[in-house]
């Protein structure tokens, strides 16, 4: 007899209690128990409402086709002169216009978005909705995917990489920070190995922020699309929404708002259609744009225009300190040296030392009037780099200089 009955039978007869069922090693109950549990809360699971759930019903309401099981494509048209805000949407040879990015028609760029199932990024992140805006014929064609089960998302995949054939350029708004390394990730799990994006991509947040980023509070784009487009979203799902919408379909079978979703997405794609030309026109005239002159002249001399860059510089109402050492710098580099020199006198007058190194080299090396140098030279911080200025110019005979400024004798050191 094993050992465990024979000692059932000695409690038996001792009056014991009669032992419970047996338990697994984990403390769970035995298998029997365990699915009668189980066959009791499908009982109690609250039902899906009818037709919840439904990809045909689902396809129906948002005026979609289903391309493949677990996905929805739908397709709108835009025509040229179209309004968003209080911009119009160009025809294809408009082109992208920012000094330092690719000078291409808007023809050869599709402009993309993705909304997802999380903004944290990783491979459990799933791309659920991706819109893809781009010339078809005489009109501009959003095509939207939307996935109504994971089994479609290399289905998906596929039918987008076919959208992206004979597109030179994609354009997204923080795509190389998201969109973008996502829909690799995605493309690599789904055995893609060489994902089907153009060799060329512009991200349209890095000219905004260049152009805005201190002057705005921030530069999402429904902060751009009310500077630059005019345009005031009524109804808006936000974005830190949309996983919870999606959610809700794959979990509870409830598309309510799915609408709402492609809604949010195709506005955000027509915006990239308006805003790539809207920041050219900024970055040609920053002034007519509150914009800031010092970012814009940046990204001229970036491309090498220098007078696009000074004039940019010199029409800027509220040029910081380094902004004055860049347009003085674009003066001399014109010969322009006496307009150079009175920017340099009015830093150092602030008591910007910089001004002051700019003036002792000029004097220096431009004039060759060691004394004057020699005045500007004693302005500068203690260091190294004065000290061997100094010696310099006590060897060019201004060891006797009188070294009170125009602007009075420096303060002592306490």
């Amino acid at each position: 007899m094993a050992l465990r009955k024979r000692l059932d039978t000695l409690r038996q007869q001792a009056g014991a209690v009669t032992p419970e069922p047996e338990r697994a090693r984990d403390g769970a109950t035995t298998l029997q128990e365990r699915l009668a549990r189980m066959r009791v809360g499908q009982r109690d699971a609250a039902p899906r409402p009818s037709g919840a759930g439904d990809a045909d019903t689902l396809a129906e309401t948002l005026g979609a086709e289903i391309l493949a099981p677990g996905v929805l494509r739908v397709d709108r048209d835009y025509a040229d002169g179209d309004r968003h805000g209080d911009a119009y949407l160009l025809g294809p040879h408009a082109r992208l216009a920012f000094p330092g990015l690719p000078d291409l028609p808007l023809a050869a760029i599709g402009f993309l978005d993705t909304e997802t199932s999380g903004l944290a990024g990783g491979t459990g992140t799933v791309a659920f909705n991706i819109g893809l805006l781009r010339r078809r014929g005489n009109l501009w064609q959003a095509r939207q995917y939307l996935l109504t089960g994971f089994g479609g998302e290399a289905a998906m995949l596929d039918a987008l990489a076919d959208d992206l054939q004979g597109l030179d350029c994609v354009a997204t708004y923080n795509g190389g920070s998201f969109d973008l390394p996502l829909l690799r990730d995605r493309y690599r799990l789904n055995g893609v190995a060489s994902p089907p994006f153009p060799a060329t991509h512009v991200d349209l947040l890095h000219p905004v922020r260049r152009l805005f980023a201190c002057c705005w509070t921030d530069c999402r784009l429904a902060t751009t699309e009310a500077a630059l487009l005019g345009l005031q979203r009524q109804d808006d799902l936000p974005g830190s929404a949309v996983p919870a919408v999606w959610f809700d379909w794959v979990h509870r079978g409830q598309g309510q708002r799915l609408g709402d979703v492609l809604r949010h997405n195709r506005l955000d794609i027509v915006s990239l259609l308006a805003l790539a030309p809207r920041l050219g026109d900024v970055v040609a005239c920053p002034w007519a744009w509150r914009a800031d002159g010092r970012g814009a002249a940046a990204a001229w001399l970036r491309a090498g225009d220098e007078g696009r860059a000074l004039e940019c510089l010199q029409r800027e109402q509220d040029l910081d300190a380094a902004g004055r050492l860049e347009l003085a710098r674009l003066l001399r580099r014109q010969r322009r040296l006496d307009e150079a020199v009175a920017i340099w006198h009015a830093l150092a007058s602030e008591g910007d030392t910089r001004g002051a190194e700019h003036l002792a080299k000029f004097y220096e090396h431009v004039q060759r009037d060691p004394v004057t140098a020699r005045r500007w030279a004693d302005r500068l911080p203690a260091g190294p780099d004065k000290e061997r200025r100094l010696s310099r110019l006590r060897g060019r005979g201004a060891a006797g200089a009188n070294l009170t400024l125009e602007f009075g004798s420096p303060p002592r050191r306490r």
